[in-house]
This record gives structure tokens, sequence and C-alpha cells, in this order.
């Protein structure tokens, strides 16, 4: 008669402990997503501030890839002809402009996130395009150092800019 108590309790204990390891994991997934993703009201005067001080970063570079007539994203040269930098990126960093919202969203992924499980980065955006037709290799990003990749506009003035820091 003990021992099926005993066993009770051992798996009410076991059944507590994944409990408390499920919240803990959604707990530190809540504070993954709130500290690399901010989303904010912003009038389109501080958008176009925000976006020309990124962009004058790499004001000499031209984006990885831009859009072909289509409004599809085309490679304007490849990765593995640019040189090896001195310093590796750790992010791949996204800034979003909605201008029918007045909204700027701001996404920061670290790079070593971007490996588990897949070799391709797989963003998805709910604009014009699929990120995902990027199809851009993390080594490689990694390997070219800090880089303008996309500079996106559309016509109704919404602008998508990503680059790795």
């Amino acid at each position: 008669m003990a021992s099926k108590k005993t066993w009770i309790w051992i798996v009410v204990a076991v059944l507590g402990l994944c409990t408390m390891a499920l919240f803990a994991v959604a707990g530190l997934g809540i504070y993954f997503v709130t500290s690399h993703i901010s989303t904010d009201r912003t009038s389109s005067s501080e958008a176009f501030r925000r976006f020309d001080q990124i962009r004058s970063k790499f004001e000499e570079q031209r984006p990885l890839f831009e859009l072909d007539h289509r409004q599809e994203p085309r490679m304007t040269r490849t990765l593995s002809e640019l040189p090896d930098a001195r310093e590796r990126p750790t992010e791949l960093m996204i800034l979003a402009w909605d201008p029918d919202d007045e909204r700027m969203s701001s996404i920061k992924l670290p790079l070593w996130m971007l490996r588990l499980g897949r070799n391709n980065i797989e963003i998805q955006h709910d604009g014009g395009f699929d990120l995902n037709a990027l199809d851009l290799d993390v080594e490689q990003l990694e390997r070219v150092g800090s880089l303008l990749v996309f500079d996106f506009r559309t016509p109704d003035g919404e602008r998508v800019l990503v680059w790795t820091q």
C-alpha cells in the first residue's frame, strides 16, 4: 500500500517539474521576443530620419539585393566574391516602416539563432515580397562582416531595411 502512494508522489512530482519547466521555457521565449522586437508609433519624418541615419553607415555600399522590374529580389553581387571582414557581425537587423499605421518595427535576430536547424535565413514580411526569397547563407554573412542586405521601398511608402552588424 505504501508503495502505491510513493509512485503517486513520484508521478505528481515529475508532472510538476515538467509543468514548471514548460513555464520557464515559455517565459524565456516571451523575454527573448520582447527584448529583440520592438514596435513604436512614429511620425513619417522621424521614420525617414532613422532610415537615413542607418543608411548613412552604408552610404558607399550598394544593397546586396535589389528589386528587378517584376518586383522580385535580385542579387547585385554574390557573397562569395566579397572579401573577408576583420570583425564578424553578430546580428541581422530589420527595420520596417508602415506609413498607414505610422508604425516602425525593429527586429534584432542573433545570427547564432538563425543557424539553429537551418542553413538559410527564413523571415516573412507581410508586405510586397517574401524575405525567404533572399536565400542567404548565415556563414557567408558572418564572413563578410557588416553589410547592407536589402533596402526595399513600395510606392505606398512602406520601407524595409535589412543589414548585419
